[in-house]
């Protein structure tokens, strides 16, 4: 099967033409040889015949993360018969929790690595990655294996660049290897890293514990965050971070990553979109949250993910769980033709309602990243009397700030914000986040349902 190396940056119209080639491969495979759709499809009474094109796509419902949890082994395919490479198992990764808590396995084959590694290449080069680079992957080692980091490494082999995990993370006494925050930032410093990947929290600790050392950073020149949100003043923040103790020109780029997809859509500049790195191997579509109608190029609402291309684990209109907007003109910054989301998506029940005012995290997030004298913070929202649900809301702020800061500024400025006044609480910043003990912050914690 002959593969287009570039294809991001090849014409629409090619980019939609394999993709209308291997959507029909899927479609038959997935009639004949996947447990889930064969039968849902039977109970819809929906025909092979009946999904001519990605026009007929809206025909085929619109799944959740909880459907696929509820019985992952359904979305597997029957490959028996099919080519060698799709009949063998490399691994499991994992991804949202089923009802009794544990992860949910997603299976890719020989057949599916091997597409994983250009997607991964792929969105390496719209990064702007030289062969001169040098990765280190702070993504954590973990109990269950997760696609951070393992396929981080892949992406690095198959770009042909060095790859540092210091192993952050403690998964188990089994596991005797594990860095703490000093010893990371010692491996990056005595490395020459240039490029920092792992989780957006953790990495602005690791660089906030790297200017205390006063760490040698200076060869690092890429931050490459995911997991998380990142608002407009985080990444002024981490780029402000990374700057002080580095070279002058860094910057920080973000990816809509999911574990569904084995590699991120990433930017190529800055606040450029998240570019599809594979649009052969994933198929996006904006619909309506309720209807699930596709929604106009452009236009928010909840962001859904077809494969196109695999033989594991096979997902048809997953509902991400996030809100996004979608865009297939071509990017004036690389020069790409892939498909792009545009702003940064956002879960789709970001916002909170706290004493009768409906508030975005977010928001309260930027102002304590303004000015650069918040270290570590919580956003936690409960009630003024413990134990009691008829109790009034309260919002509090946890903060690791110096003594002298003011306050009372901090929480008139958030009132006028966001219409709540804030209760403030200085707090010592391992309280808040110990990257010894979870490499992803808490930054917003409801605790109302827990009465």
């Amino acid at each position: 099967v002959k593969m287009i190396i570039d294809l991001p940056f090849k014409e629409r119209s090619v980019i939609t033409k394999v993709q209308e080639k291997n959507f029909s491969q899927t479609m038959d495979l997935c009639f004949s040889r996947h447990p889930y759709y064969r039968a849902r499809f039977k109970q819809m009474g929906l025909l092979r015949g009946d999904i001519k094109s990605l026009a007929d796509i809206h025909l085929l419902p619109v799944i959740s993360k909880k459907d696929y949890a509820a019985e992952p082994e359904a979305f597997r395919l029957e490959t028996t018969g099919l080519e060698e490479e799709a009949t063998i198992n490399w691994d499991v990764m994992h991804t949202t929790g089923t009802s009794g808590g544990r992860p949910t396995p997603f299976y890719s084959t020989s057949y599916d690595f091997f597409n994983t590694l250009t997607a991964n290449r792929r969105a390496l080069e719209i990064r702007q990655v030289r062969d001169t680079d040098s990765v280190a992957n702070l993504c954590p080692m973990t109990l269950y294996p997760y696609g951070a980091y393992h396929r981080t490494i892949a992406a690095a082999n198959v770009m042909k660049i060095p790859v540092i995990s210091p192993l952050p993370g403690r998964p188990s006494k089994h596991f005797h290897w594990t860095a703490g925050l000093d010893e990371v930032v010692e491996t990056v410093s005595r490395t020459k890293a240039t490029i920092l990947w792992g989780v957006t929290s953790f990495v602005r600790r690791v660089l906030m514990r790297a200017e205390e050392l006063r760490a040698d950073f200076s060869a690092v020149r890429l931050a490459f965050v995911t997991g998380e949100a990142v608002s407009s003043e985080m990444r002024r923040d981490l780029t402000n971070r990374m700057r002080r103790i580095g070279r002058k020109d860094a910057f920080v780029s973000i990816s809509y990553a999911a574990t569904e997809m084995q590699v991120g859509s990433v930017e190529c500049c800055p606040d450029s979109g998240y570019h599809n790195p594979a649009p052969d191997h994933f198929y996006f579509e904006i619909v309506d949250p309720d209807t699930h109608k596709p929604l106009p190029e452009g236009e928010r609402g909840l962001s859904v993910l077809t494969h196109l291309d695999r033989r594991g684990t096979v997902l048809l209109r997953y509902a991400l769980g996030d809100f996004a907007a979608l865009s297939t003109e071509q990017c004036p910054h690389c020069g790409s033709w892939t498909d792009r989301f545009i702003g940064m998506p956002s879960r789709a029940d970001d916002l909170v309602k706290v004493k009768g005012m409906l508030i975005n995290p977010e928001v309260v997030t930027d102002l304590l990243l303004t000015d650069g004298q918040v270290g570590e913070f919580q956003i936690i929202v409960d009630k003024e009397v413990q134990n009691d649900p008829l109790s009034s809301d309260r919002l509090r702020l946890l903060l690791d700030i110096d003594p002298k800061t003011d306050i009372e500024r901090i929480a008139e400025t958030v009132r006028v914000a966001i219409g709540v006044r804030p209760i403030i609480e200085r707090s010592e910043r391992a309280a808040i986040f110990d990257p010894d003990k979870s490499l992803k912050a808490k930054r917003f914690v409801d605790l109302r349902g827990q009465l």
